[in-house]
């Protein structure tokens, strides 16, 4: 019989190969097996494999420590293309005098008021003063605006928003973060993964602390000043000597640094000190939401009251 002779070179020994298919997603058990019969070097061929996932994948986020992240984001009106751009541009035009038609910066931001209770507000700064807006996103108005000189300004505080240490809200938070975890668990069935659910860590996660995972800036008048019992305890009252502000829930969700720029408050911070005058004190530390029972802005908080969004067929 004749011999066959097929691809000339040196001859190879090579005894046997196995394909293994197990389900890994980035294919990686496969690519090993398929490697390891043909001679590549394995780990070669994994760090090849890493830098070209790190250069198209971005890095991931921590989600433990995102706010919000029990709302879908896309139901907020101000979700949609181009409509936080045009609640802008009118109170641009209807709120800014000629005297003062010099713009620093617009933002998009979360106000949480004496009382815990978070709103969705649009804000801008001017060189001369900042305006807070209740902007209606439904029907594109403006629904009511505070004005306040910068020259009136004393005091600035950027920091991270904690509640005092006898507070019962970070704890109430945690019980309902749990609770809502729980539940979503269970209604998809996941019996068999219930006891390592999410949400029973919740119970005891960082909700149960005195942080709310959350930086922010506070503005204040008062000079010092203590806030009278009467307003303190008023939770109709309006006339209080400092705004706080946090992100907006959007600023979190949002993937390009262009499109956070206008829902991050870091902006508003780093614009405004260049603008107080000489006499502010501006200073970094904690910020105190004094909030001790909570349960009402639990509520309004948990279901995003303040903030404009579709809600079944009732919008608000």
């Amino acid at each position: 019989m004749d011999e066959t002779y097929f691809d000339e070179g040196p001859a190879g020994n090579f005894e046997t190969a196995t394909l293994e298919i197990t389900k890994d997603l980035d294919g990686n058990e496969f690519n090993n097996s398929v490697s390891a019969a043909s001679g590549v070097d394995v780990d070669k061929r994994n760090r090849e494999n890493e830098g070209n996932i790190s250069n198209q994948v971005p890095t991931s986020k921590d989600i433990s420590t995102i706010p919000f992240k029990h709302i879908d984001i896309h139901s907020f009106f101000t979700d949609r293309n181009e409509v936080v751009e045009r609640a802008l541009k009118d109170c641009h035009d209807s709120l800014i005098n000629e005297e003062e038609k010099d713009i620093v910066g617009s933002w998009l931001l979360t106000e949480i008021s004496l009382w815990d209770i978070e709103k969705e507000r649009l804000v801008v700064l001017t060189k001369t003063a900042l305006y807070s807006i209740k902007y209606d996103f439904i029907s594109l108005k403006i629904l009511e605006y505070n004005r306040i000189p910068l020259t009136q300004i004393d005091t600035l505080i950027s920091g991270e928003l904690v509640y005092p240490s006898s507070s019962l809200a970070p704890r109430l938070n945690g019980l309902a973060e749990g609770m809502s975890s729980i539940v979503n668990c269970a209604v998809r069935q996941e019996w068999s993964t219930l006891t390592s659910c999410t949400g029973l860590a919740q119970f005891e996660s960082s909700y149960c602390f005195r942080k709310r995972q959350m930086s922010g800036i506070r503005l204040m008048w008062n000079k010092g000043n203590p806030l009278s019992l009467i307003k303190k305890w008023n939770p109709f009252a309006k006339d209080i000597p400092w705004l706080t502000y946090t992100s907006h829930p959007l600023f979190w969700y949002k993937g390009s640094e262009a499109e956070r720029a206008k829902f991050d408050i870091e902006g508003l911070c780093s614009m405004i000190k260049g603008l107080l005058t000489t006499e502010c004190n501006i200073k970094t530390g904690l910020i105190i939401i004094e909030n001790y029972i909570g349960v009402g802005a639990l509520v309004h908080n948990r279901n995003a009251l303040g903030f404009f969004k579709i809600r079944g067929k009732i919008s608000f």
